[in-house]
């Protein structure tokens, strides 16, 4: 089934107005659903009626970028653990964070480490990736020890352990590179479909109202408003937004926009400085100016979730709508960031005995 966002022809819509009401109507009634093709299936297990009554009253205009929810105020912003003092956030910083979305910068790495890393992202850019076998700068920490190395610094770990527990998987990573006069990552936001298959969630949190998902934004170069830092939009991460499809904008593939009142809210400029990362939730709604200098920016970063979460449940394949690529799942895991894995809802993978395994590939100096 194709759910690219865009705008539909008139008669693709009026065809899909049907359809849709019949398949809500079908959800309603509690009919049974293993019957139905996988992709509709899919679609009346996992959407709610606000999803499928946004589609039908807009006329197939305009839809819930994620899994609509409102986030909830946690009761205490005490931190969840005890850390070293050095990485310790404050009450202040965990309600400031509760109330805003984001947090940081924070100091990680050297700028002499990140000038290391920043040889190895170059030479990955453009590679085919060992673990999905196509060119993707997704979870590439299963094939670079150092960016593993870099991802479960104490520095982040102990800071994210006290926003969502003791307990910590990386279910994704990405690097990123923003070349040289790159165009602009539209706002957006996430939750569960994360913006990329909407017939199936990727994660399966129990209560979508709490924080169940943090990023990690690690900046490998300086990240300055000229060459595209990060921006986001304090509070957003209060509910989940429509979007409607086309417009100028773009994710990526898609096209769509996001639907909030910019006028109405401070959008704040995040600079970056190499070596230091951002904590933020994905339903903040974030996103890039465009770079407008000569050189370009790296960075890389984590999506760490609790050891409660399952992921990519009983999947071989994950499809991302707005690049067009299929992910087979094989060889892909996740990995234990902090702590121990007690729940073992997922499929998992210690990224440091691949690296055993991809060193041992590698061939022997004469």
């Amino acid at each position: 089934m194709n759910l690219h966002p865009k705008i539909r022809p008139l008669w693709q819509r009026a065809l899909a107005i049907p359809a849709l009401t019949l398949l809500m109507a079908y959800k309603a009634l509690r009919l049974p659903r293993w019957i139905l093709p996988r992709a509709i299936r899919s679609i009346a297990t996992h959407w709610d009626y606000s999803m499928f009554w946004m589609l039908i009253r807009s006329g197939v205009t305009r839809a819930y970028i994620d899994q609509p929810c409102e986030f909830k105020q946690p009761d205490s912003y005490e931190p969840k653990v005890l850390v070293a003092p050095e990485y310790q956030l404050s009450t202040d910083q965990i309600r400031q964070f509760n109330k805003d979305g984001f947090l940081g910068p924070f100091d990680a790495f050297s700028r002499e480490e990140m000038a290391d890393f920043r040889v190895e992202m170059l030479a990955a850019e453009n590679t085919k990736s060992k673990t999905y076998d196509f060119c993707t700068p997704r979870d590439r920490h299963f094939e670079m020890p150092r960016l593993w190395d870099h991802m479960t610094s104490p520095a982040i770990t102990e800071r994210l352990a006290q926003l969502l527990g003791p307990d910590l998987l990386c279910w994704r990573s990405q690097l990123f590179y923003k070349g040289p006069h790159s165009p602009a990552i539209q706002f957006h936001q996430a939750s569960t479909f994360m913006v990329e298959d909407y017939l199936d969630p990727a994660i399966f949190p129990s209560d979508l109202s709490e924080i169940f998902q943090l990023t990690v934004w690690v900046a490998v170069d300086d990240a300055t408003p000229e060459n595209g830092c990060m921006q986001f939009v304090p509070g957003t991460h209060d509910s989940i937004r429509t979007i409607t499809f086309g417009g100028e904008e773009g994710f990526y593939g898609a096209q769509f926009s996001l639907d909030f009142d910019r006028d109405a809210h401070d959008i704040v400029t995040l600079p970056v400085k190499a070596g230091q990362f951002i904590i933020f939730a994905e339903r903040c709604i974030h996103g890039s100016p465009p770079n407008t200098t000569d050189g370009h920016r790296l960075a890389f970063n984590i999506r760490a979730i609790p050891t409660n979460i399952p992921v990519y449940t009983d999947k071989e394949k994950y499809r991302s709508v707005y690049n067009g690529g299929k992910y087979y799942l094989k060889n892909w895991g996740v990995s234990v960031l902090r702590g121990e894995d007690h729940h073992q809802l997922s499929r998992s993978v210690d990224p440091r005995e691949l690296h055993k395994d991809f060193a041992r590939e590698l061939p022997k100096a004469a």
